[in-house]
């Protein structure tokens, strides 16, 4: 996979290498994409422990757990 950056970027990227002890810059992106995936998941359980506290359960149904799928994409879109 190739993506493309702008010069700035590139910069910040191999910064962020020389700084934070990657060895290349495939490992800071790397690095950004575990962070948001963790972040996400974190949102994700967030949601659910409310979910379980508006209706005093300890499970999801399904619908909910669509609903709460298709607000984390329609956010990331957005974001």
């Amino acid at each position: 996979m190739n993506i493309s950056v702008t010069e700035e970027q590139k910069s910040w990227l191999n910064s962020r290498r020389e700084t934070g002890g990657f060895s290349s810059a495939s490992d800071v992106v790397r690095e950004l994409i575990r962070n948001r995936q963790e972040q996400e998941l974190g949102e994700l359980q967030r949601q659910f422990a409310e979910l379980d506290a508006a209706d005093g359960s300890n499970e999801t149904e399904p619908a909910a757990v669509l609903e709460i799928v298709r607000k984390v994409k329609k956010e990331r879109r957005a974001a």
